[in-house]
């Protein structure tokens, strides 16, 4: 007989691993998605695929909602505009989050010093 559980491991990200790391703990939510922005207007700029790990405050019973839901609809939307090419949930023991794959940049004049910026 076959096991017809859902196994939702696949869908949560465990690992954390990612190529830079944007930390938003502590920030409220237009701060947190100035922070997303820049870092999308940077990637533009650069030539080569990045995955990034950005943190968000754990949650805490009894202090309403976290940044979570507001971040992943944000997400979301940058997906769908393809400014994003791939957005997965993070959790650990200390924070949750999400890892996002940022693509290459599209801008026609890059150049070889903007991609060390």
């Amino acid at each position: 007989m076959e096991d017809d559980t859902l196994n939702l491991n696949n869908l949560i990200d465990g690992s954390g691993y990612a190529d830079y790391e944007l930390d938003l703990t502590g920030l409220d939510l237009r701060h947190a998605l100035e922070s997303i922005r820049q870092m999308i207007e940077r990637q533009r700029r650069r030539r080569e695929v990045r995955s990034v790990l950005i943190r968000l405050d754990p949650p805490v019973p009894g202090q309403g909602e976290t940044l979570f839901r507001p971040v992943g609809k944000h997400l979301v939307e940058l997906l769908k505009k393809e400014m994003i090419s791939r957005v997965k949930p993070y959790a650990d023991k200390e924070c949750s989050g999400f890892v996002i794959h940022l693509p290459a940049g599209k801008e026609e004049n890059i150049s070889d010093d903007d991609t060390d910026s």
